[in-house]
């Protein structure tokens, strides 16, 4: 019982309704000795900054997806993890991306534990999910024991977690919220009544949030939200609300956006944070950014948007 009531307690300090936005990690176009772009840590802590200065429920992911978790070091995590929660000064949660093999995590978690961050999200490894549904208890299990802030277990098509592991992973005493990013729908509201509530924050970009939030989703991952942060909002108070028109027509604001994201990819992000005077830089895996006709679309997107 004693465990069950440590466990309310930490997810509702947490709180993990709200906008989840998948922050870029901004590179300078310099490079280091390993011939890899430079990760911009003043560039993390001013952009940090500005979000954490947007009204409303939001959370800062820092060295997720968007955030190129797989072109950063372990030390790079710890390093943008600090920035990060020093940007944030407090106005909001910051969570960390960590991964790699058990060991390799739990050493992240831990760095993301002492650099003051709210909670880590477990972001999927090929070598763990192969070896299937147990070793991925384990490898939670391990994350779980070895730090005391928040856990987000990530549910998403390179790793289908079934029913019975969510439900064994919430168990956990510092699990927070569920990740969920597999595209089904219909499973958020499962998930949620066989955990008793557990919360569940969905991915999928903006046009699906009216439908995850009916299923019973309390917030969303995002990267359009490095550009929109305050429409995002908009779109989530909405949504939880379940003031289902305007929550639509919020939907409909996000459509041409997710249509162009989709096209010009991580680039277009990067360079619209550069249009709102805050750091972008290249992709780091390819050197990508957006060419000259991608700026003039972006820009008059974003000015037709009331963006810039």
């Amino acid at each position: 019982m004693a465990v069950k009531k440590r466990a309310g307690s930490l997810r509702r300090a947490f709180n993990a309704r709200g906008v989840f936005v998948f922050v870029m990690t901004p590179f300078r176009r310099t490079k280091d000795r390993q011939g890899r772009y430079e990760v911009d840590l003043p560039g993390v802590e001013r952009n940090i900054r500005h979000f954490s200065r947007v009204d409303g429920e939001k959370v800062m992911v820092v060295c997720g997806g968007s955030g190129e978790f797989h072109s950063l070091s372990p030390a790079e995590v710890a390093s943008v993890a600090q920035a990060a929660v020093a940007g944030a000064e407090g106005r909001c949660r910051v969570v960390c991306g960590i991964g790699g093999p058990t060991k390799n995590a739990v050493r992240m978690a831990g760095a993301a534990q002492a650099a003051g961050c709210d909670a880590v999200l477990v972001m999927p490894h090929e070598g763990t999910v192969k070896r299937g549904e147990k070793a991925l208890y384990e490898h939670h299990r391990a994350i779980s024991k070895a730090i005391s802030i928040g856990l987000m277990p990530f549910r998403a098509s390179d790793q289908l977690l079934s029913l019975d592991l969510v439900k064994r992973l919430s168990a956990f005493k510092n699990t927070v919220a569920i990740k969920e990013e597999s595209g089904a729908v219909d499973w958020v509201r499962t998930g949620a009544r066989v955990t008793g509530g557990m919360p569940f924050i969905t991915g999928g970009s903006e046009n699906m949030i009216p439908y995850y939030y009916l299923a019973g989703a309390v917030g969303f991952t995002t990267g359009m939200a490095n550009l929109t942060l305050p429409q995002s909002v908009q779109l989530h108070n909405a949504a939880i609300a379940k003031d289902w028109d305007r929550a639509m027509a919020w939907r409909d604001y996000f459509e041409p956006l997710t249509d162009a994201r989709r096209e010009l990819g991580t680039p277009m992000l990067k360079g619209g944070l550069e249009m709102m005077g805050l750091a972008g830089g290249p992709v780091r895996a390819t050197g990508a950014v957006l060419d000259a006709a991608g700026r003039r679309r972006v820009r008059k997107l974003m000015k037709e948007k009331g963006l810039l």
